[in-house]
């Protein structure tokens, strides 16, 4: 494969801060019991990890494509956990209904409990257990970071986003922060 040292670099301290904070936080979350959070936060990390998948922002076409490859089991629901998750819940604080696709969840809390499949009174509104959401995206999380660094396309897709989105969430000094900001706001 074709790396670039500096790009190699980029990659290795994104995926390091990744895991600190995506990862971590979910990982507290699920320990705290913080029922909505650990959906909201599984759910922004999809699209996070979406976008580099490829290569450009994301929106529901790689979100969904992510979720498809690397969530395979997720595939029939991909549309509608964007549609009534990510567009409701993590942006209104609500399950909305994925009025394309004619379905809604209701959310489960434990290993165990019912988890992508149709509540009996309805096959329509589908449950979705949040431990389980959470445990299968960083199992997809951690595919995809093989994939990046095994396979040049992917590779190219993950260091094309994080050069035209020009920083991540990463800890640094005031001084270094400000001037990072600097640079990208000029």
């Amino acid at each position: 494969m074709n790396k670039l040292p500096d790009d190699e670099d980029l990659w290795s301290e994104f995926r390091n801060y990744f895991n600190a904070f995506v990862v971590g936080d979910i990982n507290k979350a699920l320990q705290a019991g913080v029922e909505v959070g650990v959906i909201i936060l599984t759910t922004v990390g999809i699209e996070c990890l979406s976008g580099y998948y490829a290569g450009t922002e994301a929106d529901r076409g790689p979100f969904v494509k992510f979720m498809q490859d690397f969530m395979p089991v997720y595939s029939n629901y991909a549309d509608d956990i964007y549609g009534c998750i990510r567009n409701g819940l993590a942006h209104d604080y609500v399950i909305k209904v994925n009025r394309t696709g004619k379905k809604g969840f209701i959310f489960k809390r434990d290993v165990g409990e019912p988890h992508l499949v149709a509540v009996p009174q309805n096959p329509n509104i589908v449950y979705l257990n949040r431990e389980r959401y959470a445990r299968d995206f960083l199992e997809a999380k951690d595919k995809f970071f093989e994939m990046v660094e095994s396979n040049q396309s992917a590779w190219d897709n993950a260091i094309q986003r994080l050069k035209s989105q020009k920083g991540f969430l990463t800890v640094r000094s005031e001084d270094e922060l400000v001037d990072h900001l600097n640079r990208v706001l000029s």
